[in-house]
This record gives C-alpha cells, structure tokens and sequence, in this order.
C-alpha cells in the first residue's frame, strides 16, 4: 500500500506475493474507450523484455486482447466487482499475437485481475516464465482469495497516478515561506471568490487582497492567479 502512485508499486508487488505465488512479470494497464496506458511494470530478471512487450501492448496489441474484448471499459459499468481471469487465448485464431507476447519473449501463463472504474478498466496482470511453468491451481486458488485486496490496490495506485501533485519545494514554501494571512487569501481565491469577496471576509480592503495574493505569487515563484488557484485547491 505504501508503495502505491510510485515508481515502486510493481516491484513491491511481486515482493508481497513472493510467498504465495512465484511470478516474473508484473504489468498494471488502463484500458479506456480510445487507448491504454501502462499504469506499472515489475520484472524479476528481463525488465527490458517487460517494457519493449508492454509498450507494444499499449500501443494498439491491447484491442486483440481477448480478456480486454470482454472487459472493456464501454463495459465495465456492468461489472459489479473486480474479477480474476487466467489466460484465455485461442493460439490457431491469433497467431501473431500469441507468438509476439508468449513464445518469442518466453512466457508460459497469464493471470489477470479485472478492477473496473468509472472511466477506464485497469488489468493487473501476473506472468509466468517458461521456466516457472504454469499456475498451479493452488497458486490461482491464492490469487483469487486475495482478488479483491489486487483490485483495490490497482485502483488506488491508478488514481494516485492521475492526481496532479505538487512540487515538493512548492508545497513547502506554501506551508512555511507565507505567512498566515497570504494563504488565508489563496485558499479563499481557491475557491473562486474575488478580491471583493475575500475581502469582505477577512475584513480586508480589495486592494489589501491584491498586495497578500501578488506576495504569495513571488514567495512562491508562481506567475499568475490561476496557477495560484489551482495550487490552492490541491493544498488549501
């Protein structure tokens, strides 16, 4: 969980599921109605392999995908909860795809769990080597019961993700370089109201608001008003 929105989520969670199922890639992919994006990638040994296969995924592979054909995000609307899926691949219908993303990079068994949202559906797929073999149904069994709990964290991290975030140094000079009054004035400009309005709430002139909101824009290095309202409501 900790490790969720970073860079780190794929690799600690091959590290979480090291006890319960033995796996070589990790991949996290967002399907939405025009594209896919890669969410996270995780690989014990063959990192390059993982990356160079995914992006061909994401790059239009994913529509051949048959778990994606039958999860959509036009249809995850319709789907309750988040489901667990192995691979379900016709190799003599889909030749190509099956020789690129199996034989040629040496993968043996796909296990998927299926989280849907509310714009997009996120496929956490577990892979196996040839040299791992195939998912024992013990190993399916474990994956299942925690189903649920791999959904949730696909979801958060996703999210985390899509959050627009804020400079570490930014948000440090939001909490220590302005003084009280600047950011009482920020956050209410934040909100949408004016100089006016903010004004009559902190028992202000208009032009006293104008001099405490151009103070914050260079303490903190901002250029304009609405860079100030956005940072505003992503700190106030």
């Amino acid at each position: 969980m900790r490790a969720a929105g970073t860079v780190d989520f794929g690799n600690s969670l091959i590290a979480a599921l090291g006890g319960l199922v033995d796996i070589e890639h990790c991949v996290l992919v967002k399907v939405m109605p025009r594209h896919a994006d890669i969410a996270a990638l995780a690989s014990r040994q063959a990192r390059h392999v993982a990356t160079r296969l995914t992006e061909a995924y994401v790059g239009g592979y994913y529509r051949e995908d048959p778990l994606v054909r039958e999860f959509s995000c036009t249809e995850s609307a319709s789907l309750a909860a988040p489901v667990v899926r192995p691979l379900a691949l016709n190799r003599q219908s889909n030749v190509e795809y099956y020789e690129r993303f199996f034989i040629e990079p040496g993968i043996a068994d796909k296990l998927s769990i299926v989280a849907p949202g509310s714009d997009h559906t996120a496929f956490l797929s577990l892979y196996k080597s040839t040299a791992m073999g195939r998912f024992s149904e013990r190993e399916k069994a474990c994956v299942s019961a925690f189903g649920d709990l791999l959904a949730a964290l696909a979801s958060t991290h996703t999210k985390l993700l899509s959050t627009p975030s804020v400079p570490r140094e930014v948000s440090i000079k939001w909490h220590t370089a302005l003084s009280e009054r600047e950011r009482s004035v920020a956050r209410l400009l934040g909100r949408g109201e004016t100089a006016k309005t903010v004004g009559a709430m902190l028992a202000l002139s208009p032009a006293s608001v104008v001099t405490y909101k151009q103070r914050a824009l260079a303490k903190l290095g901002i250029g304009n008003q609405r860079e100030l309202v956005a940072l505003a409501a992503l700190l106030g």
